[in-house]
């Protein structure tokens, strides 16, 4: 009896045994899935099998730790994440290995998560004492890479508390059913010009694009357009260039974002087009947006030599329609964190973007900056409730930046397209100055030699730089309050200023000021100097001594000189190679030099100057010799030397 008795434990335990086997087996199956779905940040799938599992290992803090996470990427349930964050703190640790089914401790950035929830929920104490342990527990041997981004998500719990006592004066205005088609409508690109859009849809795992435009003032009904741009629905939209012509879209590949360009043409987009390494890299490219003129492209980067995360950039279009090599824009735009969708308005002026740094009150916040002497100002913080604790994105400015499109919850898991319009206190006037340029010539064809210039008399700057339509000769400005001066200008053609004072009694809203250009009769044209063609010309082994200067440096005009040492002269560059050639080939240039320097080009010159406006004036006269424009100056300095 004993034995019977016995065997039966045996086989009671084997079963239970095997059967907890396969509950195992089948858990650490459920594990593997939750963590594919959360690679590919599909979080809701994800948290449906972690909260499974969590029902499976109520007391496991890695999965409460997931699924917290999990809810802080699902708009509209970001606060669920509290009770579970809270849990998985309880068996928090440094060196938790998150991806393993057998640990059952959380990573210690659980806090940071928990001070994200908080932040999130408005509660900003409990966010700032969360942050303050998270900190607490990193001090020692418990380093973590940048780990500076828990003070500023510190400071910018205390900003919130400060910005949120005054709310930004605006009204907003849903774009309605006609195209807000589906739960989620997100990330409007809208053409400077405002005649079209085009913005993303939701549809789960996958993207569609659409298309609207502007009918006798209203939207028409939205037209898909995925299929033309691209044989998978893994794309979203990022921007359109002033016409509505030129579409950047934004794309995953293998897990690195990559920026795309597609065409108008005929009433169809064609086929995105990924743009040059310039632009995009083996690191992360995720939005881009190009200027009025079509000739300088801004976009983001988290690159090794940014100043931290996503920087934004700037590229100038080559004469080969290729982006150029890529500049940062520097410190006072761009901060250690992450920097985002950027857009410029109208004239180019002013640049929205997104920011986790500056004067931010938590995530990403909407900021400002002005364009002064063609340098950034400090961004501003468009304010609250616009931006608000939670990471807020893609705001697409119309006209001045007192207008723009963009997308907000409006419900459970829904987004809508919003008309915003923005009132400062003081609500500053907006004028229109616009008309038509003519000269002589009829059937004339406008170019860029004929620049409009509208300067501030006060201070003397710039305001805005205009170009007439090549064949109408249409001009417009938008600007406020103001005394001003217009300056006509065009090759060939006799300079016209006129004044103009913009005040709050000015009795219109909208300036006509049409322009007649006469030839100027002491214009000498340009004389035609054969064409080079580089391809063709040898090269030689060694240059004339008496021709080479190998002991200074040079800089761009606008690049500024760390060492500060004193320019020896200004000189015009007229080609720089990597190979030398005759100077021969500069027809009616005398006194040629080459300047040979650290970065092994010989860099063709000419001139000896002593100012940038007598520099100016030399490249000026190089090019009515029948000289490309892209010819340019550039500072000499004496070659440091090396310790």
């Amino acid at each position: 009896m004993r034995k019977i008795l016995y065997l039966f434990a045996i086989f009671v335990w084997l079963s239970i045994s095997v059967s907890l086997a396969q509950d195992k087996s089948q858990m650490r199956n459920f594990f593997i899935e939750a963590e594919s779905h959360y690679l590919y940040n599909e979080y809701e799938k994800a948290n449906e099998i972690y909260m499974v599992l969590n029902q499976m290992m109520p007391e496991n803090a890695n999965i409460q730790y997931k699924i917290g996470n999990c809810y802080l990427h699902i708009p509209h349930e970001k606060t669920k994440a509290i009770p579970f964050l809270q849990s998985a703190t309880a068996n928090a640790e440094y060196g938790a290995k998150v991806t393993r089914f057998n640990e059952k401790r959380a990573p210690l950035d659980v806090y940071f998560s928990l001070g994200n929830a908080y932040r999130i929920s408005n509660n900003l104490d409990k966010a700032i004492l969360t942050y303050a342990k998270f900190k607490e527990l990193l001090s020692g041997e418990n380093r973590m890479i940048n780990s500076d981004f828990i003070d500023q998500e510190i400071m910018a719990c205390k900003n919130a508390k400060k910005l949120m006592e005054t709310s930004l004066d605006f009204t907003k205005k849903t774009l309605g059913e006609k195209i807000n088609i589906v739960a989620i409508n997100h990330r409007p690109a809208v053409s400077g010009d405002g005649n079209t859009m085009v913005y993303t849809c939701d549809m789960g795992e996958e993207n569609s694009i659409y298309m609207s435009q502007k009918v006798s003032g209203k939207w028409s009904p939205p037209t898909e357009i995925t299929s033309q741009l691209s044989n998978q629905r893994d794309i979203s939209s990022s921007s359109l260039n002033y016409d509505g012509t030129q579409l950047f879209i934004y794309k995953m590949d293998d897990f690195v974002g990559n920026i795309y360009v597609s065409n108008y043409s005929d009433g169809t987009w064609n086929k995105i087009m990924k743009l040059n390494n310039n632009i995009n890299t083996k690191y992360y490219e995720s939005h881009a947006i190009v200027s009025k003129d079509g000739n300088t492209l801004f976009f983001t980067s988290n690159r090794e030599e940014g100043e931290g995360g996503l920087d934004i950039y700037r590229s100038e279009l080559q004469s080969d329609g290729t982006w150029g090599p890529a500049k940062n824009l520097g410190t006072s735009i761009n901060t250690p964190f992450n920097e985002d969708t950027p857009f410029l308005t109208n004239n180019d002026s002013i640049l929205f973007f997104s920011s986790e740094g500056h004067y931010t009150i938590g995530g990403y916040d909407i900021f400002k900056a002005k364009k002064k002497n063609d340098a950034w100002q400090k961004p501003e913080n468009i304010g609250y409730p616009i931006n608000t604790t939670d990471d807020d994105l893609f705001f697409q400015p119309l006209e001045d930046g007192t207008t723009a499109y963009y997308s907000m919850l409006t419900g459970y898991k829904e987004k809508e397209i919003f008309k915003i319009n923005l009132f400062s206190k003081k609500i500053e006037l907006v004028f229109e100055i616009r008309g038509i340029i003519s000269v002589p010539d009829s059937t004339f064809l406008f170019n860029e030699d004929f620049p409009i210039s509208l300067i501030d008399t006060v201070s003397n700057d710039t305001i805005d730089v205009s170009y007439p339509n090549k064949s109408t000769g249409l001009y417009n400005f938008v600007t406020s309050t103001g005394d001003y001066e217009l300056i006509y200008e065009g090759i060939g053609y006799s300079k016209q200023t006129k004044k103009l004072f913009l005040d709050e009694d000015s009795p219109e809203s909208i300036i006509n000021i049409d322009v007649r250009l006469e030839p100027d009769s002491t214009y000498v044209k340009k004389k035609h100097v054969p064409i080079v063609d580089f391809s063709k010309v040898t090269v030689i082994e060694s240059i004339d001594s008496s021709l080479l200067i190998t002991d200074v440096e040079t800089k761009d005009v606008n690049e500024i000189d760390e060492a500060n040492r004193e320019i020896l002269y200004y000189t015009v560059q007229l080609m720089a190679l990597y190979n030398p050639v005759d100077i021969s080939f500069f027809i009616g240039i005398d006194n040629v030099k080459v300047l040979y320097g650290k970065d092994l080009f010989y860099r063709y010159t000419t001139g000896r100057l002593k100012t940038i406006e007598e520099a100016e004036q030399h490249r000026t006269e190089i090019i009515n010799m029948g000289y490309p424009e892209e010819i340019f100056i550039k500072k000499v300095y004496q070659e440091t030397i090396e310790e």
